[in-house]
This record gives structure tokens, sequence and C-alpha cells, in this order.
């Protein structure tokens, strides 16, 4: 299917089909954010629609500096959202990697056809300290993201189907990203350069997320992740994975102020993290306090407690926990699932 077919059949179909049925979703979606008695929110697929299967496969490489291809490859996962009968609600991204934030510092990343760019250059420790908050070097690279992201929102009119914020990871994985492994030496060796680092990466996250709210111009939520809705004073979705290298001492001098600063600057929004670090959920449970949780390896977690722990706290889950689990939480009174299938 070429991009003229898709304007001329699909995008029709998703505006007289799909779109009439996103305001439910999202509606009920805010309402379970809002703690709603009785609202339950289930996520699938629909795909084995000859719509998706349509579409041609591009790989990652072939994407990322190409509007056209970068659209289609992101529909064809959304499709299967938006043609559901779930409580999804279908969104698309410029997905350019969790490395993009280094295109404010000049970096750019490495691209591979089969996985996802990731950044292979860092900054110095002397042009780090050379640097103050606000000062950035913008990327071909950076202009490319939100140049998919304009390029997205202007096909999608009218479709159900929404542009969502690039990948945002925290500030202690962005840190890391722009210095490399020399930052966890520095946490102990020179902890006024980390703070000045983490100072600078503040002032570039708040700048990807300005960039991004300003071209999406979310009203009442904002798509995250193909197939959520979060509320519009809450729209961040934060990565904390190297924080779950950290010990106690380092997640609550730097994780926790640092991830409270950001989300505080925006509203509030959720976390996420892969791994297991019970001094990291404890900081994000009793301290960073997100509108809520999702966890990558649920498999190192007991999934009945997390879930019993967030909803005594009034905190979300967002994720696959499994059936089981999902259900007897559900039938002993834990509320406040969005529940992946």
């Amino acid at each position: 299917m070429r991009i003229a077919d898709i304007e001329s059949e699909l995008l029709p179909m998703l505006r007289e089909t799909a779109a009439p049925d996103i305001e439910r979703r999202v509606k009920k979606q805010l309402d379970l954010w809002g703690k709603t008695p009785g609202v339950r929110c289930e996520f699938y697929d629909c795909n084995d629609s000859p719509w998706i299967t349509r579409l041609p496969d591009y790989d990652m490489l072939e994407i990322h500096y190409d509007c056209e291809k970068m659209f289609v490859r992101q529909l064809k996962a959304a499709l299967g959202t938006a043609l559901s009968d779930s409580d999804g609600v279908p969104s698309v991204r410029a997905d350019m990697g969790c490395g993009l934030v280094g295109g404010l510092f000049g970096l750019t990343q490495r691209i591979f056809p089969d996985k996802m760019p990731w950044l292979q250059e860092r900054l110095s420790k002397q042009r780090i300290l050379s640097l103050q908050p606000g000062e950035f070097t913008v990327t071909d690279e950076y202009r490319q993201a939100l140049e998919h992201m304009r390029y997205m929102k202007d096909k999608l009119q009218g479709t159900g189907v929404e542009v969502f914020p690039i990948d945002l990871q925290g500030p202690i994985d962005s840190a890391h990203l722009l210095y490399g492994d020399e930052f966890f030496y520095d946490l102990y060796d020179d902890p006024d350069f980390i703070n000045h680092l983490l100072d600078l990466v503040h002032a570039a996250l708040v700048r990807l997320m300005t960039d991004c709210f300003d071209i999406i111009q979310p009203t009442g939520f904002v798509a995250q992740y193909n197939k959520l809705a979060l509320p519009v004073s809450a729209p961040l979705k934060i990565s904390e994975d190297t924080s779950t290298l950290l010990g106690r001492e380092h997640i609550f001098e730097y994780c926790v102020p640092r991830t409270r600063a950001l989300l505080e600057h925006f509203g509030g929004g959720y976390i996420h993290y892969c791994g297991w670090n019970p001094h990291l959920y404890e900081a994000v449970t009793r301290h960073i306090l997100p509108l809520g949780l999702n966890l990558g390896n649920t498999e190192r977690h007991d999934m009945a407690a997390v879930l019993r722990d967030l909803a005594e706290r009034g905190m979300f889950y967002y994720g696959s926990c499994g059936e089981d689990v999902a259900r007897e939480a559900e039938l002993n009174g834990v509320r406040y699932i969005f529940w992946i299938k």
C-alpha cells in the first residue's frame, strides 16, 4: 500500500470507523485516572485485519530519516489498537531511540536496521563543565525527530490516532547516556560535577518535552505508548532503568529530587523501569510519588503485593502483570490497574 492509498483509503476508513469510538476510550481512561468507582480498562489488539497486512514493512534504518516510512511503520503498530474494541487509545511517535537527548548536545546516535538506535558518542567531562543549563547544540537528527512528529500529526487529523512524545529517559538514565560509565565513578569521586551534569540534563529534558508538546498541542489528554491516555495535567512517562543500578544513598541523593523536579515541572506522569531494586521501588512509591508505575520485569517482583501496595497508596499500575494476578487483585478489591492482555 502506497502513501497515496493510505491517504485515500485507510485514513478515511479510520475517520469513519475508529475515530468515533476514541472519545469513549479516552473518557474511560480519564475516569479511571480520576478513580471513578467501577471503571476497568483493558488493552488488547486486533492484529488480523487486512488493513495491517497491506502496509509494507520497513526496518529501523529505513525509517530514521524518512517521514513517510516512519509514519507507515508506526501506523501499522497503531492499527491493531485502533481497530480493536478495547479501551486503548491508538498513538504513534517519532521512534528515534532513547538517546535523542544527545541531539541537544551535538551528539548523533548510531542507527541499525534490526534494533533501536543507540548513543555511542559521549560528552567529555571537560565539555560538560564548559556548558551551562539551556546551552544547546541541536543536531539534524533531533530536528528530524520533530519533523516526523509534525508529518504524522498532519496526516492523522481526524482519525483518532494521536501522536505521543519522543522517548523520555529520566535524569539518571540521560546523564548516563551522555557521559557514559564514568558517571558511576563520579557519583563517589565528584558529586559537584554530577550535580552540574544533572542541571544540564534537566534543562535538556524540559526542552525535549516542551518541543514535543508544542507540536502535539494536547487538550484533555496526552497519548503514551499506543494505548495509554494520560491526563494532560500529568503527561510524562519517565524511564529509570539506570537508577536500578544505584545504591540507596545515591537513589535518594540524586534520583529522587531530580526525577521529582522533572515530574513537577510538567505536572506529573508515570514511571517505568526494568530490573529489580527495592530501594528504587521505595523511592518511587514513597517519595517521588508519580501517578503510576510500569515494571519491565514483572517476573522479578511479587506482583500481587505490588498491586496491593500501589492501590493502598492511591497509585496506578499500567502493564501486563499476569491475568490470574490481575483478576485475583480485582476480586480482592485492588483497584487502579490498566490491564494489558
